[in-house]
């Protein structure tokens, strides 16, 4: 007779198989080395907004109503709060922080560095003809965060941007499929930027 694994037993051994897989195991290690570096300054953190849980689409967003917006939920407030805690704990120094103009991105942003902390600029919004894109908002959107992504931090410092998945995956092709998550980025100094890491938003309370 075949013996049957319950759902606890299989994930238990998926589990048991992620961590102890070298492949894993390694780009965890990229993954929280990459996080103590932004100790030494010069990276600008690409942040997607944090958890606003299945609550449907923008209905015809009203920047100055947040009620027509996706807001972050009470998970999301928690996740992101705890982020901002990480941060301080590591002593990542933080310059400037830029925003959407959307609530659940300046929402992020002030639960994470406090009210005051955070500059809202619409580069970092949605294209006005999202979800439908046209060619011409893409271009603009682009050429936006290219110029973000490339420009250094004041020194010492990293720059952060609380913006939305689509915006990076428009630019890089790379979309961070879990709200929260960050991308890190190491400008150049010549107008270009590289890919370094990225991080959920558990990875921060495991780096030391």
């Amino acid at each position: 007779m075949t013996a049957r694994l319950d759902r606890r037993q299989l994930m238990s051994g998926l589990s048991a198989f992620l961590v102890t897989s070298p492949a894993f195991a390694a780009d965890e290690a990229a993954t929280l080395g990459a996080i103590r570096e932004l100790r030494q300054g010069g990276f600008v953190i690409y942040f997607r907004h944090g958890e606003t849980g299945s609550a449907g689409a923008d209905r015809a967003p009203d920047m100055r109503d947040c009620s027509t917006q996706r807001n972050l939920n009470d998970a999301g407030r928690v996740q992101v709060r705890r982020m901002g805690e990480d941060f301080r704990r590591l002593a990542i120094p933080v310059g400037k922080v830029l925003s959407s103009e959307y609530c659940r991105c300046w929402q992020h942003a002030e639960a994470m560095f406090g009210k005051g902390s955070y500059e809202i600029v619409e580069a970092l919004s949605l294209p006005r003809s999202y979800p439908a894109v046209t060619a011409e908002d893409r271009k603009l959107k682009t050429e936006a965060l290219r110029a973000l992504l490339a420009a250094l931090p004041t020194s010492g410092t990293n720059t952060v941007l609380v913006s939305h998945g689509n915006n990076v995956l428009m630019l890089t092709g790379i979309h961070p499929n879990t709200q929260g998550e960050a991308v890190i980025f190491r400008p150049d100094g010549k107008g270009g930027f590289a890919r370094i890491a990225a991080v959920l938003p558990d990875d921060w309370s495991r780096a030391r």
